[in-house]
């Protein structure tokens, strides 16, 4: 009896066309239930992660905007001098810009008609957007004349302008500098444009500041950009005379000014370094141009991505036959309980992955 049951489990299977056609079905399965986890990724994982790096930049921002170290003559008679603290509001033009990296945080924006509260982030390369909206390096800061240009997803990483289709003429846009400093926009026009359009964040008059927000359209594409102008409302803002952070890249000099609260050694506290700015910000029409460049970017675009999901894919394989052989070796419960968490685990890293092939800006 038992040779016959042993016999019996080794008799291999007939492989006729309803054993590929049940292979078939479940590999279409698979690829189905793998797709719609990625979706669900790209609608809310990416979310998750842009609300942990708004955290992070909210507390960039905080100590940025509550402090700001101010050379101030000494009342003792020995002519010494003595480092007051102050917010800068007191006195914005007594210290040094504050040099900063792509992806830090040097702006909030608020936009109350739909709900939108983000810290902005200095740069709009893909990585930088994924953190929340991005400000384009060689546009105007807040408040000061000309086009300042930010650009946001519409889709992922927290959406940040996924109604801005829903703004009418009249409403207002916040934006809050790193010195605290409110500046009000109201929105006068609305429009869609080519996905090669970058003139759309050029300054067309120097005179006026205005604000221009650039988003994917339709939502869930990248076929088309979608833009909100707004003019600064010169009567409810506050003016400004000085730039309170400058682009490392646009940045001659070695020494940096420290945030309050850095203490990494060698930091430099002497506010009173001169910021030279170098020949790369000369032409900012030229360079918002080869910016905007960044979201005409199709499908595959980031090549460097490929070795990264050849490499994931692989330990997701390893993963999986390692599950399959626990399975084979002991109950099949346990094979798929032994492999679940550290499959989902590295299906993030490949989705992850997978998601730099997709177009920048959707």
């Amino acid at each position: 009896m038992e040779t016959t049951e042993t016999s019996r489990r080794r008799t291999p299977v007939r492989r006729d066309w309803y054993w590929f056609l049940g292979r078939l079905g479940q590999t279409l399965i698979t690829i189905g239930i793998l797709m719609f986890l990625f979706v669900g990724y790209q609608l809310w994982g990416t979310g998750i992660e842009e609300s942990q790096a708004q955290d992070r930049l909210a507390s960039q921002f905080e100590r940025r905007n509550t402090e700001v170290i101010v050379t101030v003559p000494s009342s003792n008679d020995d002519a010494t001098s003595s480092t007051s603290t102050s917010t800068s509001q007191d006195a914005p033009n007594n210290a040094s810009p504050i040099v900063v990296d792509e992806g830090d945080a040097i702006a909030a924006i608020a936009i109350p008609r739909i709900g939108v509260s983000k810290y902005v982030v200095a740069g709009v390369a893909p990585d930088d957007l994924k953190k929340g909206p991005g400000h384009f390096p060689s546009t105007p800061q807040p408040g000061h004349l000309g086009n300042m240009a930010i650009a946001g997803h519409r889709t992922t990483y927290g959406e940040p302008f996924r109604n801005i289709d829903e703004l009418e003429l009249g409403d207002e846009i916040i934006v809050t500098d790193i010195q605290g400093r409110e500046f009000r926009y109201v929105v006068d026009s609305q429009q869609i444009v080519g996905p090669n359009d970058s003139y759309v964040v050029a300054t067309t008059d120097p005179n006026v500041a205005r604000l221009t927000l650039t988003t994917c359209h339709p939502e869930f594409s990248a076929k088309e950009r979608l833009i909100v102008s707004a003019v600064l409302d010169t009567s409810t803002s506050e003016p400004v005379d000085d730039k309170p952070f400058v682009y490392a890249s646009f940045v001659e000099a070695d020494e940096r000014r420290p945030l309050p609260g850095d203490t990494a050694e060698g930091t430099n506290n002497d506010t009173g370094t001169v910021v030279d700015v170098t020949d790369a910000a000369a032409n900012p029409s030229t360079r918002a141009a080869e910016e905007y460049d960044t979201f005409s970017r199709g499908w595959f675009s980031d090549s460097a991505a490929w070795p990264q999901v050849i490499v994931w894919v692989l330990v997701q394989s390893l993963v999986i036959a390692l599950g399959w052989y626990v399975a084979r070796r002991s109950r099949r419960w346990i094979g798929i309980a032994a492999a679940a968490v550290p499959f989902f685990v590295v299906l993030y890293f490949v989705f992850q992955n997978v998601n730099r092939l997709l177009p920048p800006n959707l």
